[in-house]
């Protein structure tokens, strides 16, 4: 029994990514309900976000920078509009995870922002959506 954790966690990314259809992002500001319902099924815990730090720094910081403020070295070429600053906490498609996470396998049409459904999988690109997230949180005063 011990492996039904782990299977249960791979039915709930199946069945997570398989809800949402994929669907054209335009670039305008906007969300998606559907997405907004996702549920992340990954915790975004301290392990989760230094593997989406990984998975972010292989696929998104050429366009986004290191630290996620649109300022990669790429940014000059990725078209118009420049990629987004992940950092300042404004998402034009929608703050909640299943947005974040639809945004990155369905990329954003008319943009620079690729899709990555063939080139990540379901559970990094959730580690990932856990990863932008952290990038804007405030600092913890000690």
């Amino acid at each position: 029994m011990r492996t039904f954790p782990s299977m249960a966690l791979m039915l709930g990314l199946i069945l997570t990514a398989s809800v949402v259809a994929r669907q054209g992002h335009a670039k305008d500001a906007h969300q998606h309900a559907d997405a907004a319902k996702m549920q992340n099924p990954v915790p975004a815990d301290a392990a989760s976000i230094e593997a989406g730090k990984k998975v972010y720094a292989d696929n998104c910081s050429d366009c986004h920078g290191e630290e996620g403020k649109g300022d990669g070295p790429a940014a000059p070429y990725a078209g118009d509009p420049p990629p987004s600053n992940l950092a300042d906490g404004e998402w034009k498609h929608g703050s909640s995870d299943g947005e974040i996470f639809v945004v990155i396998r369905d990329g954003v049409e008319g943009t620079g922002m690729k899709d990555f459904v063939k080139d990540i999988k379901p559970t990094d690109m959730w580690h990932v959506v856990n990863y932008v997230k952290s990038l804007s949180k405030p600092a913890k005063n000690h």
